[in-house]
């Protein structure tokens, strides 16, 4: 019969020592800690991007409104009712607007009326700006608008001040000309 001397048995029912689990709780840490704040800062930047393209979305959304247009004495007036927040204040919390078509006679046959922007805008507190000019010239006097359309965002916005545009940190400004093509002889 075979003897088990004492210290090949003691190796064996051996555990795991403190500074072991010390030492492998340290190598998990320094390996953890960056990629938290990694997968932090792609939440944080896809979050920007989002709101990025919810702000292009928007600004194309009225240059294609302003382009259903005719190009009139009231074409301005008309275009200047797509301006204004994308929120509307209610009591002390935010419900999205509706898209304002409404006022307008020429989006009643093309539009549904009292559509809604989606309460994924809320966070972001969208507010949009239409700028029409006229362009100048021998052939085309009266007949061009030049169009800008911007977008300010901010995630940080009170209750008090969403329409003031100066505490808008981001913008999207884009921008077209529209003509009356169909008065064209």
């Amino acid at each position: 019969m075979k003897t088990i001397h004492k210290a090949a048995r003691s190796d064996r029912l051996r555990g795991i020592t403190f500074p072991e689990i010390v030492v492998a709780v340290a190598v998990f840490a320094i390996m953890v800690i960056p990629l938290y704040l990694t997968m932090g800062n792609v939440q944080t930047d896809t979050k920007k991007s989002i709101n990025y393209l919810r702000a292009i979305e928007l600004a194309n959304e009225a240059i294609d409104y302003v382009k259903m247009l005719p190009v009139d004495k009231d074409f301005k007036r008309n275009a200047d009712a797509l301006s204004g927040s994308i929120l509307i204040e209610t009591g002390s919390d935010f419900e999205a607007a509706q898209i304002p078509t409404g006022a307008n006679d020429y989006y009643k046959d093309v539009l549904e009326p009292k559509i809604q922007y989606s309460s994924q805008y809320n966070p972001a507190y969208f507010y949009r700006t239409i700028e029409v000019s006229d362009l100048t010239g021998t052939g085309y006097a009266g007949l061009l608008k030049k169009v800008i359309v911007t977008v300010y965002w901010d995630n940080d916005v009170k209750v008090n001040n969403i329409h003031d545009l100066s505490k808008k940190t981001r913008n999207v400004v884009m921008a077209t000309l529209v003509t009356d093509w169909k008065s064209q002889p």
